[in-house]
Order: C-alpha cells, then structure tokens, then sequence
C-alpha cells in the first residue's frame, strides 16, 4: 500500500538540486514511486523541506560511557590500543551500563536526522554482543579486533555478528595478517574501514602504503597527513575519505588538505568520531567544514552538503529521486530561518539542526518523529518501527 505526501520543497538527485514546491512524494514498499510539482499529497506536510538522511560515516560509540574521562591527555594516552584509557575504563563497565549509554547516543543521533552511521566497535566480539539484535538496520557495526596476532579465529567472530572490520592502525598488524582480515572481510561480503594517517607518527611509518598492500578498504578515516601524491592515489582507487574535523582538532592531530582534497574529487564523507570527547553532532562538522573550505578560497556549499549526506562507505547510495529506497529527511521549513535564507544550501548547512529536525523515514519506515510536529501525521499511514538486527 503505498503513502503520499506534499512538502515545500526538496534536495533531488545525486546533485542534490533545490526543487521549490510544492512537490508531492509517493512511496510504495518502501521506493520513492513518483516525484511531481503538485499538493496532492494524502498527508500535508508543506511546512517542511525534504533532504536525504545525514550520514555519520565514523563514530566510536562506547565512549559515550565514560564521557570526558582523560580530557587533559594526549590522543596516545587517551584513545591508543590497546593501553590507552578508553580501553581501561571500557573494561571496567557491565554490560548493562554499555548498553545504557549506547542506546541513549544512538538515539540523540538518529534525532538529529542521522539515516547512516558506520561505528568501529571496541572490545572485540564482546563489545559487538552489548546491542546484537537491538540495531537500526542502518547502523553499521565494525568490529575492533582485541588481539593483533594469530587473528583467524577473533576476525571470524566479529564477522560473524558484525557488519565489518574496523582497523585501528595497520601499523598494529603483521603485513600477513593485514591480508588475511582483508579476505575474511571480502569473502564474507562485509565492510572494511581503517584509521589512517590521523597523526604525523603513522603516516611518517607509511601507514596508508602498508594498508593498501594488504587490499582495498571500503573508506579510510582521517587522512590528516596524507601528501598530495597519496590523495591522488586515493581518488584513483576511489576510495572514500571519511572526515572527522572536530575530532582533529580535539586531539590535535591536524586538519587534512582540505582544498586539495576538494580539487582532486576525492569522495569525501563526515563522521563525529569519538563520542565521549566530541559530541555526535554532525552538524557541526559540515560547517567546520564549509568555513574551513571557505577560509581556504572555495565556496561550495552543495559540495559539503553532499559529503554531509554521502553513505558510500557503507555501500549506500543516498539520494531522494524516483525508483530509490525512500531514505527521507523532514526539516522544519515554514518560519525558520532555512525559509528566508537566499542560498538553501548555506541555510541548511549554517543554520540546520536538531532542532529543525521533525521525523525521518528510512527503508519506507518512520525512523523518527518528534511528539507533537506535522510529521506525526504519517503515523497513520507508515509503521513506526524500522526494525532491528
């Protein structure tokens, strides 16, 4: 049974280009069916914009339980594995307390109009039980390994509870081993993500040269350090760069290239890293973002928006046009001030927030809804459970 509704406006297609509306979107078993300049839709929701879901391409979200701790440390003594203390202090938590605080940050992001999060999850197939078969369908978990010798049998594990791998440092793995968890990874048709080149130490130690001789990863985070030879070599291989800005400048590891970045094309995507030093807003980092690129001679907000909205480390194609899944944003558009704004993109980007976001359909499902919005009207139409896995 399919669902109609009208909104003000819309962000349509790969290019994200602004539509004025009123448009009417027609969803049918969870696919945008139809796209069209009208108000005919069944549910009114004219006072909203449409956007694709936001996508937080690199969080760690246990931190979220031990908040601040080691605030005055450096990123070594606070985040380094296996010693640091977030791994200290992990270990110390019951399960019931991880899973507290896990539920409470999933669900602050996913108000904030969050569709896609990729999250590398610490201590090792233990860390990947707290929440299995509690998750968003869209909330991809890769598992850390917590030994990083004679990796077979820990990697088989994770990969079987888990969406992928997420490597810390290549640096923490023999070159043999490296290629095996790539295998296990590809075999088995899941993600691969690594940290790379965050500080100057594993990038002097040739951390992206020595990742790429064990195989092709699905996104690589970071790349603070990363030269301008390599960032081509990254944008020949297309794979995507996931940019963790604030978190760079927490720990004060640097700021990535980020104008060459832009001008190579790299496929640039934005995560919130570390929960329990940075909020996981990530709002926040496309506007770093865009101030950044600006500051830097490049004004081109629908690029930043696009990195904003780019699910590609997950495979993930995420764009509102007809014959797509139905991955759908409602902001608040009517008396606000993404209304007045002349350029929508520096509007939303700017001005965009938690608090323009009303509810998010995802895979035809409502994701979210905020009590007492317009957007509570799709109730009536669209089950309110995107399910768990």
């Amino acid at each position: 049974m399919g669902i109609s509704f009208s909104v003000s406006g819309a962000f349509i297609g790969e290019d994200l280009e602004f539509v004025e509306g009123p448009l009417t979107i027609v969803l049918n078993e969870g696919v945008i069916e139809s796209l069209s300049k009208s108000s005919s839709g069944v549910v009114d929701l004219r006072g909203y914009v449409a956007v694709p879901p936001l996508a937080n391409m690199h969080t760690h979200l246990l931190d979220y339980a031990i908040l601040e701790s080691g605030w005055d440390l450096d990123i070594d003594s606070v985040v380094g594995e296996p010693y640091g203390l977030k791994y200290v202090l992990l270990n110390t938590l019951d399960v019931e307390s991880l899973r507290l605080r896990l539920s409470e940050v999933v669900n602050y992001i996913v108000s904030e109009g969050v569709g896609f999060i990729a999250e590398f999850r610490e201590l090792g197939v233990k860390g990947l039980l707290i929440d299995y078969g509690r998750r968003l369908p869209t909330h991809y978990v890769l598992g850390m390994p917590s030994k990083h010798d004679d990796v077979d049998a820990e990697v088989t594990q994770i990969l079987s509870v888990a969406d992928g791998i997420g490597i810390s440092s290549p640096h923490y793995f023999k070159e043999e081993d490296l290629k095996k968890i790539f295998n296990k990874a590809s075999t088995s048709g899941k993600l691969l993500h690594s940290h790379i080149s965050e500080t100057a130490d594993t990038h002097e130690e040739g951390d992206l040269s020595k990742l790429l001789k064990a195989g092709k990863p699905n996104a690589v985070i970071h790349a603070v350090w990363l030269n301008d030879e390599e960032l081509d070599s990254i944008k020949n291989l297309n794979i995507p760069v996931v940019l963790c800005l604030r978190s760079n400048l927490w720990f004060t590891s640097g700021l990535p290239k980020i104008r060459k970045i832009y001008e190579t094309g790299v496929n640039v995507s934005l995560g919130t890293d570390n929960a329990g030093w940075v909020k996981p807003d990530i709002w926040r980092d496309a506007e770093l973002l865009y101030f950044l690129l600006r500051y830097q001679g490049i004004n081109d907000p629908r690029w930043v928006l696009k990195a904003l909205t780019n699910a590609s480390p997950v495979n993930i194609r995420n764009f509102i046009d007809e014959g797509q899944q139905a991955n759908i944003l409602f902001v608040r558009y009517y008396n606000t001030p993404l209304e007045i704004a002349r350029n929508k993109y520096v509007g939303l980007i700017k001005r965009g927030g938690m608090e323009l976001v009303d509810g998010l359909i995802i895979h035809g499902l409502l994701a979210y809804c905020r009590v007492g919005t317009g957007v509570e009207a799709l109730r009536d139409y669209i089950r309110n459970d995107v399910g768990r896995r």
